[in-house]
Order: C-alpha cells, then structure tokens, then sequence
C-alpha cells in the first residue's frame, strides 16, 4: 500500500473536490483527447486498438475514481494499492489534461507547471481550475516519488 499525505490544506481539496467530479464526469462521457490507429485501415487492428485502449482507460478511470471517493482524500491523504498506483497516475494525467483543455487553455504552459499563475483579477472558475490542477500535480508527483 502507498501512503502519503498532501501538503496542501484540507479546506482547498475541498473547495475543489466538486470541481473534481464534474470535470472527471464530463471526461467521462467524452475524452477530450483522441489516439488514431496506426493503420486505419486495418479493420481488425483498429477495433483491437480501440478496444484496447477503453479498457486501459476504464482502469485508469476506476482507480481516479476511487481516489476521488476516498473520504480520507478530502482531508489531504493518500492511499493506493501498488498495483492500481500506474493507473491511477494515467488517470490524473488524463483529469489534469482535461482541466488544462477545459478550463486554462488561456494560461501559458510555464506559468500552469511553475505555479506562477497570478490569480488576481481571475474569474473564480478559473482559480479553482488552477488549484485543482495543482493538487492533482501534487499527488502524481508524490505518486511518481513512492514507486520509484
């Protein structure tokens, strides 16, 4: 089991946790991301390949999900079996990702990953877009450090 605790204040997770689950729920009717087939026109190839990649996405999402729905999550800790901690690091890149297309496609790259985003004047979504993306770094990079 991996275990780790945010450095983050339980109040923020919370205000964002709501903002968590919708973005988590809109990728999951739609990805906001799409993976072409190496041959296209392979009929058989690409029915594997799609199928295959639901699959890897639905494990991914699964473990997200029950990251999401951990009470103990709310309050800044982590727990993970090892086995689901890959896919679980898939599926805050594709949450993290979401959040980047949805909702800061108008904040630079540098300032997003540096955390050097000025939040004055910005519009209340856009912060707790911004706080989310953060924190969801934040348990990937905590993530990354326990199984390397």
């Amino acid at each position: 089991m991996i275990e780790f605790s945010l450095r983050v204040e339980p109040r923020l997770i919370q205000a964002v946790l709501p903002e968590l689950g919708k973005v988590f729920a809109a990728s999951q009717r739609k990805s906001v991301f799409t993976f072409s087939c190496p041959n296209p026109l392979d009929d058989d190839l690409v029915e594997a390949w799609e199928e295959g990649l639901a699959e890897d996405a639905r494990s991914d999402r699964s473990a997200l999900a029950r990251l999401l729905r951990d009470s103990k999550f709310a309050y800044g800790r982590v727990e993970v079996e090892e086995d689901n901690a890959e896919d679980l690091l898939r599926g805050l890149t594709e949450l993290r990702l979401a959040i980047r297309v949805l909702s800061l496609f108008e904040v630079p790259d540098e300032q997003l990953e540096s955390g050097g985003l000025e939040l004055k004047g910005r519009d209340p979504s856009e912060r707790i877009a911004y706080f989310s993306y953060l924190i969801l770094a934040e348990v990937q990079e905590n993530l990354i450090e326990a199984i390397s």
